[in-house]
């Protein structure tokens, strides 16, 4: 029993920093797409989209510490744009989805037997 817990906790963690990974590359595309580059967003969103990465191709990253400091780093970057330029709803919501993506993959990775 234990071990297919594991098992279906590492395919969740697989699902969802893939989701993760394609939510990243569409708030990248978008702002390239709308002549809306913002140096900031896109450092955040370049930074989580290397961790998802990681966590999906290097067994050895998927340590919690990885999104969560991937997720950490974004919404510093985040919050300093929004502070410096404001930010629309849409944007928001993608800060806030892809920072509760990199807290759930970082629990979920906690919670896997070593």
């Amino acid at each position: 029993m234990r071990d297919s817990v594991v098992l279906s906790r590492s395919r969740v963690v697989l699902v969802l920093a893939t989701v993760l990974a394609l939510l990243t590359v569409f708030d990248v595309v978008l702002h390239v797409a709308i002549d809306q580059v913002e140096p900031l967003r896109i450092s955040g969103n370049v930074v989580v989209l290397v961790a998802a990465l990681a966590v999906l191709v290097v067994p050895l990253a998927r340590r919690p510490w990885v999104p969560a400091a991937a997720g950490t780093i974004s919404l510093v970057l985040n919050l300093v744009f929004i502070v410096l330029d404001g930010i629309g709803p849409l944007g928001a919501v993608l800060v806030a989805v892809s920072t509760a993506l990199c807290a759930a993959i970082a629990i979920l990775l906690a919670r896997q037997v070593r």
